[in-house]
């Protein structure tokens, strides 16, 4: 175990995420502040009324910055606003926005380029499809557990002046450092401690069932640690004809499934830890079961297309 190590990625990962946190908060808050936004939450309260919550204010935060919405869910639930069912229910709902902002704005141009235009359109559709697939029917199963129908109102975006908006999110910043820090730092000890690792290890397996080749571990290994990196590794091997376009796709989403573990653990835990407490806890693991079973659903098509050929 190397602390001077962990310390060092710890202070890394820090210096990527925190100033977009800081950032997001005080502009979305900013943005909030707008009496113009308010035309906004009504449209989307009906889109949301079906399962049975009326939650358009938190979920446009949601459009505006993940960290926005966060913020704002979690206030709610401070009050007591809201009680945890109906905030596992709107965080399911807000995994939509999310899910739409990563694939379109940051997965799908890099598997264009990466792998092509074709492996590149299966790619950001499967991706797209089944997470919001699972996202819908966590929602259908999670709409039995809100009675009524629940209209969530937030004084975020009653009258707020740009001043107070600056001064709220200063504190909520600070507030939340308090314990993202530290949580941080835990998990990137446990990395350092060959997590990463025990979860390549568990896939070389599944890769000889399907007759992967032993290229795919490394794009495995790669995508655990990074989708960015993985998707970059399956490109390169293609173009040297090391791997088959199908093999190179299970290959991803056998990483994105790992990936997502690593990605729970490193900033989703900490960051609904620290806004939520004890809550954020199931909230992770409501994010962390949407991401697997969508990687499963994915693979199950991938399997279906080339049994029938098309891949």
């Amino acid at each position: 175990m190397d602390l001077a190590k962990v310390a060092l990625e710890t202070i890394e990962l820090l210096k990527m995420v925190v100033p977009i946190m800081f950032v997001g908060l005080l502009a979305s808050n900013i943005f909030f502040s707008l009496p113009q936004v308010r035309r906004f939450i009504e449209p989307i309260d009906k889109l949301t009324s079906f399962a049975n919550l009326r939650c358009g204010s938190v979920v446009l935060a949601f459009f505006a910055h993940p960290i926005a919405g966060l913020s704002m869910l979690s206030d709610l639930y401070r009050k007591e606003a809201l009680n945890e069912n109906e905030v596992a229910v709107i965080f399911l709902i807000s995994l939509i926005p999310r899910t739409i902002r990563i694939i379109l704005m940051f997965l799908a141009p890099i598997a264009f380029s990466a792998l092509g235009f074709f492996l590149g359109l299966i790619y950001a559709f499967l991706e797209l499809i089944s997470r919001l697939g699972a996202i819908f029917v966590g929602i259908l199963l999670g709409r039995r557990l809100v009675e009524d129908c629940c209209i969530v109102e937030s004084d975020n975006l009653d009258g707020v002046t740009i001043k107070e908006s600056v001064v709220r999110s200063i504190k909520l910043f600070f507030r939340t450092l308090v314990v993202f820090v530290p949580s941080v730092f835990a998990v990137m000890l446990l990395l350092d401690l060959g997590f990463l690792n025990v979860l390549n290890g568990m896939c070389k397996p599944f890769l000889e069932v399907f007759g992967i080749p032993t290229s795919g571990l490394i794009i495995i290994a790669a995508g655990t640690s990074s989708m960015v990196a993985g998707i970059g590794v399956a490109g390169s091997l293609i173009s040297k004809g090391a791997i088959d376009g199908f093999s190179a796709l299970v290959s991803i989403f056998v990483a994105s499934m790992f990936h997502g573990i690593v990605e729970c653990l490193r900033r989703s835990l900490p960051l609904n830890i620290s806004f939520f407490g004890k809550l954020g806890i199931k909230l992770t693991l409501i994010n962390l079961a949407v991401r697997e079973v969508a990687c499963v659903v994915a693979l199950a098509i991938l399997l279906t297309l080339h049994s029938a050929n098309l891949i």
